[in-house]
């Protein structure tokens, strides 16, 4: 019974929630204009920061907030070639592509809720900071590398 029931809900879940190739194409697509948009606004913010002279937590979100939005473009590329893939590495790929998209939303949520706490602790977030956006770019690039 309990096995039944478990491939029902099963069942059901992926008639509701999967999606052909044409309309993951189609939603990829509009995920990538909008990240070039969310893109070019993002460059914008970070040139006017470095322009000013503001602190460095404010140059520093800036510029994470920059890579933040060059790492959604990448991904929605990613997206968009994933559509052309088989069943079964497109799940494969979908799986990394959604652990790209965590680690990038984690980092813009930890840039957003610094508080100032000090000097030494202001080193110490910006070393962080500073390393998960290395992680992440080299995760992409790797990703990239290997999908060409």
């Amino acid at each position: 019974m309990k096995k039944n029931l478990y491939l029902y809900s099963t069942l059901i879940a992926l008639a509701f929630g999967c999606k052909s190739p044409n309309e993951q194409a189609e939603e990829a697509k509009d995920d990538l204009k909008d990240a070039q948009k969310e893109q070019t606004e993002a460059h914008s913010e970070y040139d006017a920061t470095q322009a000013k002279d503001t602190s460095d937590y404010a140059k520093l979100k800036a510029g994470t907030k920059k890579i933040i939005a060059d790492n959604e473009r990448r991904i929605a590329e990613f997206k968009v070639k994933l559509a052309s893939e088989n069943a079964e590495s497109r799940k494969k790929l979908q799986t990394k592509i959604d652990t790209l998209e965590a680690r990038n939303e984690r980092l813009s949520q930890q840039i957003d809720s610094y508080k100032a706490e000090g000097e030494a602790k202001w080193k110490s977030f910006r070393s962080r900071i500073e390393k998960s956006v290395d992680d992440i770019e080299r995760d992409i690039d790797n990703y990239k590398n290997r999908k060409e």
